[in-house]
């Protein structure tokens, strides 16, 4: 055990997305493929709306087939595999991070194509996705250049120390496969005469795997179900409130989190993004392992002017426009409007992973319930000097490795941290299918109320019992100068450490 280290992952969020059209880059909506009266068309598209790309600014696979199976049990040389997409000729090496070509799309992911296919008709209740290996045998197609270079594979991560192979786990041979367990519904059902979108989810932030040798290991997670983006989108737009400077006007660059609560009544983050230069926003699509009702909550861009109170919308449905979300100017005199920063130290036993997270306790108008909501973390996380400081992302901050000199307890590793957060209450609304919702301006304009949650990840991660604490409510007035308030120290207990 080290005394003074705790290593922190921040893994990243991308989607494999697997829907319908006919050109190689097309915007988000249903499937347009032609089908055949004996068989119905499925079109393979990737997708990724990154929300955790600021440790790794591009993450390279590199893709040979897609295959699909009506078998839940079939193994990887039986028959009865259908090829969805078939590039064994020509790999595609893409970079999932900027699959998007635009950055005004924002997180509503640009699709791009891999192919189409027409397939029989049939429940398909088994998907396989192999990846070219770091080392193809001699006579292997290979992409015409490689991202990766000539020392890191064909699938590598790129890190603020360069480039790195992302190792693969043996089963990319035989394909990574998604059972039906993991397929919404049991399986892809397609009809003849019919086309058909299938979105396969790479769950990234929990697949891309830091080992304690330094090295990057895909241990990959996936999901996956059949997709009608018309109807599996969360969209909106985030105005300026009726006491900003220009009521009405879009707010850019505004983040957007998209929540459900936990076991433990806590909202946690499951997409997120920012708004494009319109205000505009779009979920598309929700995950297809995400179910139920959703809660939208929206803050400012670090550097706003003027500065916003964070505003949320409770029970949002898939498929369901939150209309115009007003965003009010931080109005609170004591202390003045604007940011304010909250900094501590966490501890914990064991090194792994801990995410950490700024939660406003608020009040829910359609049934009275109290909701700890994950408030917008704004600008750059602090990190001591020994590690470069990562731009925040507009979730919760997943803090980097880093040392602390001094201050650990004897046997603990531990890590300071820094979060900006809004300083003013959140104003709270309830989503309307006629008006999109009704937030409006919260009545009082006292500082917010916070605590900060620091939750183990899991396995392979650090373990710990319990998963999480959290700190005692504090305001940020609480000490000087203005809104700071510091020493907001937790610490994790009964941890394990993942295997190296």
């Amino acid at each position: 055990m080290h005394n003074s280290r705790i290593p922190v992952f921040r893994l990243l969020l991308f989607s494999l997305v697997l829907a319908a059209g006919v050109a190689a880059l097309v915007s988000c909506g249903g499937s347009s493929q032609p089908t055949t009266a004996t068989g119905g068309t499925v079109g393979t598209f990737l997708s990724d709306p990154p929300t955790c790309s600021e440790e790794f600014p591009d993450v390279y696979v590199t893709i040979t087939k897609v295959e699909a199976n009506l078998n839940a049990n079939a193994g990887p040389t039986d028959s009865g595999w259908q090829t969805l997409v078939d590039l064994s000729s020509a790999p595609k090496q893409v970079d999932l991070m900027k699959l998007n070509p635009s950055a005004d799309a924002a997180f509503c992911g640009t699709l791009f194509s891999l192919g189409q296919k027409v397939l029989p008709p049939g429940k398909y209740q088994q998907i396989r996705l192999y990846l070219l290996s770091n080392t193809p045998a001699s006579g292997t197609a290979t992409p015409s250049s490689n991202a990766c270079g000539s020392s890191a594979g064909w699938n590598c991560v790129v890190t603020s120390d360069g480039t790195k192979e992302l190792q693969l786990p043996s089963e990319v041979q035989t394909g990574i496969k998604i059972p039906s367990s993991q397929i919404t519904n049991g399986g892809l059902t397609v009809t003849a005469g019919q086309s058909v979108d299938l979105n396969i989810e790479f769950k990234s932030c929990e697949s891309v795997v830091q080992e304690g040798n330094g090295q990057y290991r895909l241990k990959p997670v996936l999901h996956a179900g059949e997709v009608t983006l018309n109807t599996n989108t969360i969209s909106g737009k985030v105005v300026e409130g009726s006491n900003a400077p220009n009521p009405g006007a879009a707010v850019p660059d505004a983040v957007v989190l998209l929540e459900q609560a936990d076991s433990n009544g806590v909202d946690r983050v499951v997409m997120s993004g920012t708004t494009q230069s319109d205000g505009t926003f779009a979920f598309c699509p929700v995950a297809s392992d995400l179910t139920g009702n959703f809660d939208v909550v929206v803050g400012g861009s670090q550097g706003s002017s003027p500065s916003y109170n964070p505003s949320v919308v409770f029970g949002v449905p898939i498929g369901g426009g939150t209309g115009n979300i007003p965003l009010y100017a931080e109005t609170s005199t004591v202390p003045p409007a604007g940011p304010a920063t909250v900094s501590g130290q966490i501890q914990s036993d064991a090194a792994g992973e801990v995410m950490l997270s700024a939660l406003q306790s608020v009040t829910n108008p359609s049934d009275s319930s109290t909701v700890n909501v994950t408030v917008p973390v704004l600008g750059a996380e602090s990190i001591p000097s020994d590690n470069v400081t990562n731009s925040q992302p507009p979730i919760y901050t997943t803090l980097a490795a880093a040392s602390v000199t001094g201050g650990c307890g004897s046997g603990s590793d531990c890590v300071n941290y820094t979060l900006t957060v809004p300083a003013s209450t959140a104003a709270v609304g309830v989503y309307n299918s006629s008006s999109g919702n009704n937030v409006t301006e919260p009545s009082s304009t006292n500082s917010a109320s916070y605590t900060v949650n620091a939750l183990a990840n899991g396995d392979p991660l650090l373990t710990c019992s319990p998963t999480f604490i959290t700190s005692n409510s504090f305001t940020v007035t609480t000490d000087t100068p203005g809104n700071i308030k510091t020493g907001v120290d937790l610490a994790l207990t009964s941890c394990t450490a993942p295997a190296p």
